[in-house]
């Protein structure tokens, strides 16, 4: 009963859920992704159950460990959308690059096309996987919220708001022409207020870590933009850059800009954690010493910040490091020489992330602690 009382949110928290739940309903339904259409496909997904394996040629990869290539004849039966219940004899080529191991009982996504003359061709798509995607994300919010209490159902209502905002406010922005960056900005300014209120009320400490957090991002974005056209980064060379192209021919899509925009939603997360971390060290500094001065309380911050500049920053790096471990693995493998992989569109791109990022962490540190040092004394001489 303790526990549950501990998950009621006070007054201030209560108009910020509300305020969020008003704005999340009215951008999904003025997103207008519902009436959208996509391009024509002559086939549907659905779900199939591998009743049988009539026969397999399968042998091991000679590259690969454990993987196994070749052939298998399957007897599927539909299990949703408008073939349920039929049955299809279906042929799973298995190569390195498509690779789908069918076993009896598993349910598996196949397309079914009608040719003509009203014949039916299945094909394996894939694994189904979205059962264990939806218990993987029940299990992090019950986590959050058992290991949180008060604090983490909160950081769960805003990790929704904030999907629901980037998914149905920033990208039909986006695909109706709007900036990119633009559009990126609003919803990192956005998200931030209603994550940072919510999470640590509606107060002067949560002011300044929201005003550090947006000129943040703002200047992580900022810095790209100055650096892709100093370096001549077009942001074409972004991964599928060729097919938003291609489908941005009749809805004039600023494909260029994405990838700045990229970095302002990439860079949020680890300058929101340093946002707020400088703030509520400043405000404790504070409310342990009253009669510091704001710098004092500025210097407090700062050195505060210093410890978390270095770690923060390598986040950012490792993290898009990380996503480009592939890359990175067949740069040495090549062994190019340094001109040639010091110029390379993709070792440029990575850079001008990774830093201009981890330069939006930097910048957050002494201007969220200017705010909260600003605001703390403020507050005192009220």
């Amino acid at each position: 009963m303790e526990k549950l009382k501990k998950l009621v949110p006070d007054e201030g928290r209560w108009v910020v859920m509300l305020i969020g739940l008003l704005l999340a309903i009215a951008v999904i339904a003025t997103s207008g992704l519902s009436s959208r259409k996509g391009p024509d496909q002559n086939y549907d997904v659905v779900h199939g159950k591998i009743l049988s394996i009539e026969d397999e040629q399968l042998f091991e990869d000679p590259y690969i460990k454990g993987m196994r290539i070749g052939r298998q004849y399957l007897q599927v039966e539909m299990t949703s959308g408008e073939y349920k219940g039929n049955v299809f004899e279906v042929q799973n080529s298995m190569s390195r690059y498509f690779n789908y191991h069918a076993k009896v009982g598993m349910d598996m996504l196949f397309t079914v096309r009608v040719e003509d003359g009203g014949n039916y061709r299945v094909e394996m798509y894939g694994y189904s996987r979205e059962s264990f995607v939806y218990m993987l994300i029940a299990l992090f919010f019950a986590i959050l919220i058992i290991v949180g209490l008060k604090k983490g159902l909160y950081a769960v209502l805003s990790l929704v708001f904030t999907g629901i905002i980037i998914v149905f406010f920033m990208i039909p922005r986006i695909i109706t022409g709007h900036s990119p960056i633009f559009a990126a900005v609003i919803t990192a300014a956005v998200t931030t207020a209603v994550t940072i209120t919510m999470v640590s009320g509606v107060n002067i400490k949560s002011l300044a870590s929201v005003v550090g957090i947006v000129l943040g991002v703002t200047a992580a974005g900022a810095i790209s933009m100055a650096a892709g056209r100093v370096a001549y980064i077009s942001g074409l060379q972004t991964q599928y850059s060729g097919e938003m192209i291609y489908l941005s021919q009749d809805i004039s899509i600023r494909v260029p800009e994405l990838l700045f925009a990229g970095i302002i939603i990439a860079s949020l997360g680890a300058v929101m954690d340093v946002g707020i971390s400088i703030a509520s060290s400043v405000f404790e500094v504070h409310s342990v010493n009253r009669k510091l001065s704001l710098a004092d309380l500025y210097r407090s911050g700062m050195n505060v910040g210093r410890d978390v500049i270095g770690t923060m920053s390598n986040t950012l790096i490792l993290a898009f490091a990380g996503s480009s471990l592939n890359t990175l693995i067949i740069i040495v493998l090549y062994k190019l020489p340094h001109i040639r992989l010091i110029n390379l569109d993709l070792v440029s791109v990575e850079l001008i992330k990774g830093i201009s990022g981890s330069i939006g962490i930097i910048l957050t540190v002494p201007i969220t602690a200017f705010c909260a040092a600003f605001l703390a004394t403020r507050k005192k001489e009220a």
